[in-house]
């Protein structure tokens, strides 16, 4: 699916005629598309996934989310019961529209980061037992040599272009200063975790997948990343992306969580600096747009430097 709907697609469903259409701002992976009609509000996704598999695995952790009282989104089933369509080898699934209020990162206060940091845990609860070969497997490993050979990649498609513009620039010395650091702490190893439980987690726990509702989290969307790892790991993950390790944000999502399940400092610590290592050779934002010509990812280059996420850790662990 690209820019235009094909309105046909909605026929799979008994949602009445369509009134309106348009594509959300956020989103880099799955395609989506808000529809509204005379019955009410939709999400039509679209997956990146050309295999049946990914898609009926969200599915299923979805249904379990559910049944264990999670506020998860369960897609609408068609008339003959399933709930995912495919046609000409693309997958397709319609959700109702999330209950409750996206808020921007900016809009964030105590209130939603302490109902995060409460959700966060019940749902490490919930995922306890879901079983773990019902998930992708994700890796938590890096390959210096690969990252090495594919920032060289990147550098040469960046100076192959016969004009250069500002996210050219931004991208070309954040890339230099990553090297720069990585060639400096190239004895430096990741933290093992295996001495951590491992479970299932959501994988992409962050306000733009939150909804939220009278002080609560009211739904969470976007499934499809859920893997096995750590739970340290997705709070390390949400203390970063989510709440950008804000000192007063972290304190206020740390003792929410810490409320209803154990998370010593230590494992925190643990994760964090194992999460960063990676995060150090993670390239996929500049792989999307320079590789994969996804223009979406674009937003997420902002001005600066590199700068290893240890190094911020490192000055917000002792307020935690």
């Amino acid at each position: 699916m690209a820019a235009q709907l094909d309105v046909d697609l909605l026929d799979a469903w008994d949602i009445g005629p369509v009134l309106h259409a348009q594509q959300p701002a956020t989103g880099t992976i799955n395609q989506t598309w808000l529809i509204t009609t005379t019955k009410g509000r939709y999400v039509l996704r679209a997956y990146r996934h050309r295999e049946r598999l990914p898609v009926e695995r969200e599915h299923a952790i979805i249904a379990y989310a559910v049944a264990h009282g999670m506020p998860a989104v369960a897609p609408l089933p068609q008339p003959n019961g399933t709930t995912i369509l495919e046609q000409e080898g693309c997958f397709y699934a319609l959700f109702p529209h999330a209950p409750g209020k996206q808020f921007a990162r900016a809009d964030l206060g105590e209130r939603e980061f302490a109902a995060m940091g409460h959700c966060l845990a019940d749902l490490h609860g919930a995922l306890k037992e879901y079983p773990a070969e019902c998930v992708a497997q994700r890796s938590l490993h890096v390959d210096a040599t690969a990252t090495f050979a594919a920032i060289e990649r990147l550098e040469a498609a960046i100076h192959a272009k016969s004009l250069f513009d500002e996210t050219d620039q931004i991208v070309l010395r954040r890339l230099a200063r990553r090297r720069a650091w990585l060639e400096q702490n190239a004895n430096l190893e990741a933290p093992n975790l295996n001495a951590l439980p491992w479970q299932v987690i959501h994988g992409d726990y962050q306000e733009a997948n939150l909804f939220f509702e009278d002080g609560q989290v009211s739904a969470i969307i976007d499934w499809d990343q859920a893997y096995v790892a750590p739970r340290a790991w997705e709070v390390a993950r949400t203390l970063h992306l989510a709440l950008k390790f804000e000192t007063a944000a972290c304190q206020t999502f740390l003792a929410a969580y810490r409320a209803l399940l154990p998370l010593p400092p230590d494992e925190i610590d643990m994760a964090m600096n194992c999460y960063s290592w990676m995060r150090a050779h993670d390239l996929w934002i500049y792989e999307a747009l320079y590789f994969e010509q996804n223009q979406r990812v674009r937003q997420y280059i902002t001005p600066g430097t590199f700068r290893p996420l240890v190094e911020r850790w490192n000055t917000l662990k002792s307020f935690l």
